[in-house]
């Protein structure tokens, strides 16, 4: 009997294929997640930290160009010098303002928003000083805004250069811990993938050692049964065709021309064994004296 029904091989081999389908689709979905997350990553890494860490080094690149201006204004030797250099002031101080208008609308974190704000307040506080030392210098009071140029403003500046620097500190600290939360992403999918396609694997070599195996099963069954068939049909043994049959003493002639007793024959191409006996019309032609004195002793 061949083992294992059609039906029920179908069956297994059906599940097995589905199982190795949907690990590849897992395998496909996961990667794709994967790619999806790390390309989140990279764009807020994009996007915020290192938008903001350019802004802060802006910031404070154009902070450094306002103090270089302020010493410009108390060396002026003229009305027009004076009026480029405040124009130059003014403008840097609008770029100061809109790099922190992005840094203020990107940084991400409280601390990273409070700060935005102690840098914008300490940068406002700037002004103040930069007014008194314009006031003291239409006063003809040049040496004492110089004094204040170097002195308070000039520690000014360096407060504001060692906030910018925080920010800048901060916001490539966030670009690192978003690029470590992508590497961390990425290792943990390529576990994942690894396990899922070595799954796949394994229970592609079970499927085909389980269909390998059921396939020699049923060659080894088929090859049994066709031996038992071809051992039966040589043990098969049949009369067909005519007889050729003496008229009178009943032998038989084979096919190689010797005549042969009608048992011998039969009993040489077929199943059929003989056992003697005589019919009772043979046996009255034969023994009608031992019939008749067996009858007359019966009466």
């Amino acid at each position: 009997m061949i083992p294992f029904s059609k039906k029920t091989t179908k069956h297994i081999l059906s599940m097995g294929f589905l199982l190795v389908i949907v690990l590849f689709v897992s395998v496909a979905v996961v990667s794709l997640g994967a790619v999806h997350t790390v390309g989140n990553f990279t764009k807020m890494i994009y996007e915020h930290p290192l938008v903001v860490s350019n802004a802060a080094l802006n910031a404070g690149l154009n902070m450094t160009k306002m103090h270089r201006s302020m010493k410009d204004v108390t060396s002026s030797t003229s009305p027009d010098e004076l009026d480029r250099t405040v124009t130059a002031l003014n403008g840097y101080e609008k770029l100061v303002y809109k790099e922190l208008d992005v840094i203020k609308a990107l940084i991400i974190g409280t601390e990273g928003q409070n700060l935005e704000k102690r840098t914008r307040r300490l940068f406002s506080d700037w002004k103040p000083i930069r007014e008194k030392v314009f006031d003291l210098f239409h006063a003809g009071r040049k040496k004492e805004a110089t004094l204040i140029t170097k002195g308070r403003g000039a520690n000014h500046v360096a407060q504001l250069e060692s906030k910018m620097l925080e920010l800048t500190s901060y916001a490539r600290k966030k670009a690192d811990s978003f690029m470590q939360l992508a590497e961390n992403s990425q290792a943990r999918v390529e576990k994942i993938s690894i396990g899922l396609v070595l799954a796949g694997v394994l229970l592609a070599v079970a499927i085909a050692f389980f269909t390998v195996r059921h396939v020699l099963k049923i060659e080894n069954v088929l090859v049994h049964e066709r031996n038992e068939l071809q051992k039966a049909l040589s043990e098969i043994k049949t009369l067909s065709g005519l007889l050729p049959i003496c008229a009178s003493c009943k032998m038989i002639r084979d096919d190689k021309g010797y005549w042969n007793q009608i048992e011998a024959y039969i009993r040489d191409r077929s199943e059929a064994e003989f056992s003697h006996s005589i019919c009772p019309k043979c046996a009255e032609r034969l023994y009608a004296d031992l019939i008749e004195e067996n009858q007359n002793l019966k009466t």
